[in-house]
């Protein structure tokens, strides 16, 4: 009669077998993951542990080793695979069907690796700090992004629906959940960022794998994770900038790489944009309302001060031809963003603006604002304007404003260059006496 009882483990780590027990053979196994020791199937050169007691006998001859892929393993892509041990940091680990990782060599997607951070965080803390978050967002957390009903509806229903089938969705809004968790709790500011970096680096892994083949399948949570990835990275580095412990960052060198950001991954979701649009969960974002909608008072204020620019670079007989044709162009397509922006039934003019203008810059501009060209820097301040009105209603904002003013002004120091900042100055320091919108606030950041 044959024996009743588990299957013996013939591949286990060696881990479990100095133990005892049985392995389950994962990567790494869960006793190894418990125990906060490194398993010996994810590396082989990982020593067992010192047993505690001496061994009967060591003249048993040793059997030669075998290795085999493991009986069970967690399906790719899911939640659970992609949390890590205690001691084993999985983000950096190299995925054989990401080809195209940073650590490749042949990085397709740098504007997106910028900000892949890999930070460690207890495999154990982890589950909270996810129901946490998941909680936040369902609750709260989409109602800070200002949408109007049908929008909020989708994005805390649909949009989370969509994360369980791609889970790099998921991470994005957990990872965009924690840094907002982060925002408002500063006593525990630390840990929620952690959390939202482990999440954040996930998701931006998941979404460069993706970009490499847009399908109808994928495309919307795809659409999805493109809007909310710059959020979150705006809301990372803004508390970046906060933290005494952190790496000093420059402003406007922050600001060059979540332009590209958005230019890298807007321009492959453009292409099955179309089909997004026109059917699929997410169609109804897309569709403006049939009424009107609030003005925003500072769109027309800078459009009156667009000749006033152009006579700037006009004038300006510093610059070469190049450099004055390259400035017109980029004032020439602020002008057009306003305009577009100040339709009368449009939601969310502040963050279409704010998100549309950088998605059509040239890499001369770019280079330029790297380059601290002050012609650049003077378009970028009429553009933070609108960064400055916007932090008032949305959080991930806030600090902006000031960190960019400080970096600008510390590089234009003469005329004409600091007289032709002077008039964003006031219209910023005029937004600093009004009333901010209905926002939580937290020390050490400013609007």
């Amino acid at each position: 009669m044959p024996r009743l009882g588990h299957k013996k483990s013939r591949t286990g780590c060696r881990q479990c077998k100095a133990r005892h027990v049985k392995c389950d053979e994962l990567k790494p196994c869960s006793n190894c993951a418990r125990h906060g020791v490194l398993c010996s199937l994810l590396d082989p050169n990982a020593p067992p542990p010192v047993p505690t007691v001496a061994s009967s006998s060591s003249s048993s001859t040793t059997a030669p080793k075998k290795t085999a892929k493991p009986k069970t393993e967690f399906q790719e892509g899911s939640v659970l695979s992609a949390i890590p041990s205690k001691h084993v940091d999985q983000s950096t680990a190299t995925d054989p069907s990401e080809g195209d990782s940073p650590r490749s060599g042949s990085d397709n997607f740098p504007f997106i690796t910028n900000f892949v951070k890999r930070r460690e965080i207890s495999e154990v803390d982890l589950w909270l700090y996810d129901l946490e978050a998941m909680h936040h967002w369902m609750t709260d957390g989409v109602e800070t992004l200002s949408l109007p009903p049908h929008s909020t509806h989708i994005w805390r229903t649909v949009v989370s629906k969509e994360g369980l089938k791609h889970t790099f969705l998921l991470h994005e809004i957990l990872a965009l959940s924690s840094f907002q968790l982060a925002h408002n709790k500063p006593d525990r500011r630390a840990d929620y960022y952690a959390a939202g970096t482990h999440h954040q680096d996930h998701a931006l892994r998941g979404m460069r794998k993706l970009l490499q083949n847009i399908t109808d399948e994928n495309a919307p949570s795809a659409f999805a994770a493109s809007t909310l990835i710059p959020i979150s990275v705006f809301a990372s580095r803004g508390l970046d900038a906060v933290d005494p412990d952190a790496v000093p960052h420059n402003a406007l060198d922050d600001l060059a790489d979540i332009f590209n950001l958005i230019q890298g991954i807007g321009r492959v979701i453009a292409a099955a944009q179309m089909g997004i649009m026109m059917s699929g969960p997410f169609q109804h974002l897309f569709k403006d309302p049939v009424h009107e909608t609030a003005p925003q008072p500072l769109f027309q204020k800078m459009l009156e001060r667009i000749p006033m620019l152009t006579a700037l670079f006009d004038d300006d007989e510093s610059l070469d031809e190049d450099s004055r044709r390259d400035l017109l162009g980029f004032v020439t397509g602020m002008r057009e963003n306003l305009l577009r922006c100040s339709r009368p039934c449009m939601e969310n003019r502040d963050m279409r603006f704010l998100f549309y203008w950088p998605f059509h810059l040239s890499p001369n501009f770019m280079f330029g604002l790297r380059q601290r060209s002050p012609g650049a820097l003077v378009i970028i301040m009429h553009w933070t304007i609108i960064v400055a009105a916007a932090a008032r209603t949305y959080w991930f904002l806030r600090g902006w404003a000031d960190r960019i003013v400080q970096a600008v002004t510390d590089e234009l120091t003469e005329d004409p260059w600091r007289e032709a900042i002077e008039w964003p100055l006031q219209q910023m320091d005029a937004l600093r006496v009004m009333a901010p919108s209905a926002v939580p606030e937290v020390e050490n950041l400013e609007i």
